[in-house]
């Protein structure tokens, strides 16, 4: 099922560019077309596929099309990526310097909320891509919420702390909950993201095993993990490999195709395909 989904926590510094740009990379290597949505006003997503003069330039770019005078049709922003190496690559709606008036147009808005679905997910998802990834602020406000309503799935990476796990309490009771209250959103999965293998790290897990957020971490994510000899250890591990990647403009697979966080990656890939990780139904539950 065609779909669009938000990588999202109100809270920055936990990998979350990261984790959308290897999303719609692992999407693509399990042969669909995808689309990087990137919302954050910083352009990190951007800049981390090697657009960064796109990001800099008055060129046309995702707040042209979150306006209520002459919004440009999303399919004139669209940018294509070009292909590193044989594989097929995703396509990029590219943030601006400039993203910010884009965010204070839907808060004055009627209907500004609105405007990712009806602009965005609506005319693309299903008839010119399979997937969008959409790389949403880091922060609570109009932005944020808007790419929640539009894409109705999420997935929130977490660093193993104290403070990304508050931060993501308040996201869900603050945000995530309301929104739900009137339209349709999944969480389709909590991501650990980042990790070392510290005992705070397999403390965090275990609480998460145990509170009702447990549905939504998926198998690679498990405590279990830790002692299995042959794993690497839960959630996606800190790679230095990554921030070369992001460096140079690449995906992890671009960069380093033997990585061995690459078959978790293609697991969150089937995690949106199918709606939902293997340990429950698509939909989920309050």
């Amino acid at each position: 099922m065609s779909r669009a989904v938000s990588v999202s926590l109100q809270k920055g510094g936990v990998g979350k560019t990261t984790l959308a740009i290897n999303l719609a990379d692992a999407l693509v290597a399990r042969g669909n077309d995808v689309l990087l949505v990137d919302l954050d006003q910083q352009g990190n997503a951007t800049e981390g596929v090697g657009m960064s003069d796109v990001y800099e330039s008055g060129s046309p770019h995702v707040g042209d099309v979150l306006t209520d005078t002459d919004p440009v049709d999303v399919r004139e922003v669209i940018r294509e990526r070009p292909a590193q190496g044989d594989g097929e690559t995703f396509d990029v709606l590219p943030a601006n310097v400039d993203l910010d008036q884009a965010e204070d147009k839907i808060r004055n808005s009627t209907f500004g909320m609105l405007w990712v679905q009806r602009r965005i997910v609506d005319p693309l998802v299903g008839d010119e891509y399979d997937y969008l990834v959409m790389d949403s602020p880091p922060n609570l406000g109009p932005l944020s919420d808007a790419a929640l309503i539009g894409s109705q799935h999420v997935i929130v990476p977490l660093l193993m702390s104290e403070p990304s796990v508050s931060g993501f309490e308040r996201m869900w009771s603050h945000q995530i909950q309301p929104i739900r209250n009137e339209v349709d959103l999944d969480l389709l999965a909590i991501v650990p993201n980042d990790l070392t293998g510290n005992n705070e790290e397999r403390r965090i897990i275990e609480d998460l095993e145990d509170s009702p957020f447990a549905e939504f971490l998926p198998e690679f994510a498990r405590s279990v993990e830790f002692d299995e000899p042959a794993s690497a250890g839960p959630g996606i591990r800190h790679r230095i490999a990554f921030s070369r990647a992001w460096r140079d403009g690449q995906t992890l697979r671009e960069y380093d195709p033997d990585n061995d966080m690459l078959d978790r990656l293609d697991e969150l890939a089937r995690i949106v395909e199918n709606g939902g990780t293997t340990t429950r139904p698509p939909g989920g539950s309050d």
